[in-house]
């Protein structure tokens, strides 16, 4: 009997289950749940090993649920596995090269393939919810899993609003759950800045999260298997961090100064900057990205009200026939360069870059990644404008995933059902209905994957607890589509249904 069934025992759905024969696999209490190497253990892969201990250590708990492997996992052979054990076997997936990809044969033992701890994690995940789902059995057969996209991402503004440790430590376990894979924190706003800072404590808000705390969110976050971004903005929405120094701030020809905009022509101002960046490179070296924002810096239609950039652009710079934009773009390479010396990739937002109402003559370094947020202005380049620059890009479509505290600006809090019904990752932000930005499978290279965001305009609308319940069936909806891609199930009520036969709750 060969039956292929979507497994609509997870969340997200795995890719493809098919059925082999009769016979459940039911571990026991005297279960055993073995870690093997497909490969001799030579010192280079201890680390890989220890990792996968780890992650195998952490999830084994929940296993108890189903009164399985009272015993810790351990190292052990394929030659030594019984009925009713389970075989973490780390190598080679067989017929994928995707990192995350997991593949786990079910019989009298189960067996999960995986190449690395965080695709441990993924396959056990699954495994365990197919349990939940099973009352503790599972149909002879094989899984083979990987996801559409390989970011699946979700951003915290925590500059305007202060969350607290526990209350960010539960995201990381619920992001986790979701096989969601990247967390960043942006933590500098024109109204506040949630970190602490030991070189210009006078940046800091009256509410702070501590480096001890930041980095005890660091390793909740590798031991979740989470990559954290940090995320501080220039040279734009800097209105706190310069609220002592408004002498750095960009002021237009007639001397009235823009709201949180660094004057990137001061040397002064920019050291001040760089050197706080330079701040939490050190605390995030772990980390391989760090976004250095970018956006809304100056009303982009109007970079001729401050002519000194131009000036700046052609006179200190060197720029021939240089303009305005290209001393903005300017700064953003100097501060990449800083922060690829350091191990780093950076990102930026989209909204400023290679607009067709600007003459750009200075090109945006290839190496530095795009999140594209938004096309509310038709001048904004097209996604597609920037993979053909030889840019990656991060889908943030704000048209779906923005979540805006007091739903700011036109914002609206999202829905799970518009995004299980009518997303998918090759959907970007469009100017209106008729000028759609969509690309279809297979997705371009250049296309990572995806983002929800949390924007906290008005930080009092609602509490935190408020908007951690609001996450929850949009960050589903979209962890199931970034996934698998597709639409399973008839509507979005059944996928809410098979979330609550998976053990997640509202």
């Amino acid at each position: 009997m060969n039956t292929q069934i979507h497994a609509s025992g997870t969340v997200p759905g795995t890719r493809r289950y098919l059925r082999t024969e009769e016979g459940v696999w039911r571990p026991e209490a005297s279960s055993s749940l073995l870690v093997v190497l497909q490969e001799p253990a030579a010192s280079e892969n201890a680390p890989r090993l220890l990792d996968t201990l780890e992650t195998v250590g952490e999830v084994h708990k929940t296993f108890a649920e189903f009164g399985a492997f009272a015993a810790p996992a351990r190292l052990g052979s394929v030659r030594e596995a019984e009925t009713g054990d389970l075989l973490i076997e780390l190598g080679s997936v067989p017929g994928t090269s995707h990192p995350e990809a997991y593949r786990i044969e079910i019989g009298d033992h189960t067996r999960i393939i995986a190449s690395d701890a965080r695709s441990v994690l993924y396959g056990l995940q699954s495994l365990r919810q197919l349990l939940f789902y099973g009352n503790g059995e599972l149909a002879y057969g094989f899984i083979e899993d990987e996801p559409i996209v390989s970011e699946r991402a979700l951003h915290l503004d925590i500059g305007r609003k202060f969350y607290s440790q526990a209350w960010i430590l539960e995201r990381i376990q619920e992001m986790s759950e979701l096989k969601l894979n990247t967390l960043q924190l942006h933590f500098s706003e024109n109204e506040g800045f949630t970190f602490e800072s030991e070189r210009y404590p006078e940046v800091m808000s009256a509410n702070y999260l501590t480096k001890s705390q930041i980095r005890e969110i660091i390793e909740e976050a590798r031991r979740c298997r989470i990559t954290l971004i940090p995320s501080l903005d220039s040279p734009g929405h800097l209105g706190w961090a310069l609220r002592s120094r408004p002498e750095w701030l960009l002021t237009n020809k007639d001397g009235e100064p823009a709201k949180g905009a660094l004057d990137i022509t001061n040397s002064e101002a920019v050291a001040f900057i760089s050197d706080l960046i330079d701040e939490y490179a050190e605390l995030f070296q772990g980390s391989p990205y760090f976004h250095i924002g970018g956006d809304e810096f100056i009303d982009f239609s109007k970079f001729d009200t401050y002519p000194q950039l131009g000036e700046y652009a052609r006179e200190t710079l060197g720029i021939e026939a240089g303009t305005e934009v290209d001393a903005y773009v300017d700064y953003l390479n100097k501060i990449a360069v800083m922060l690829e010396n350091k191990g780093f990739t950076v990102r930026v937002w989209n909204d400023g870059l290679y607009r067709d109402d600007l003459e750009q003559r200075v090109e945006l370094k290839t190496s530095v990644q795009v999140t594209y947020w938004t096309k509310w202005d038709r001048n904004m380049a097209a996604a597609q404008t920037f993979l053909d620059k030889g840019h990656k890009i991060v889908n943030f479509n704000d048209r779906y995933f923005y979540y805006v505290l007091g739903e700011n600006a036109g914002y609206y809090y999202p829905s799970g059902l518009e995004i299980y019904n009518d997303w998918h990752p090759g959907l970007l932000p469009q100017v209106e209905e008729r000028e759609p930005q969509e690309w279809q499978v297979p997705y371009p290279e250049g296309l990572l994957g995806a983002s929800f965001s949390v924007w906290c305009d008005h930080p009092e609308a609602q509490t935190v607890e408020e908007v951690a319940a609001g996450l929850k069936r949009p960050l589903r909806a979209m962890a199931e589509k970034c996934w698998t891609g597709e639409k399973r199930y008839a509507d979005h009520e059944a996928f809410i249904e098979v979330c609550r036969t998976v053990g997640l709750k509202d």
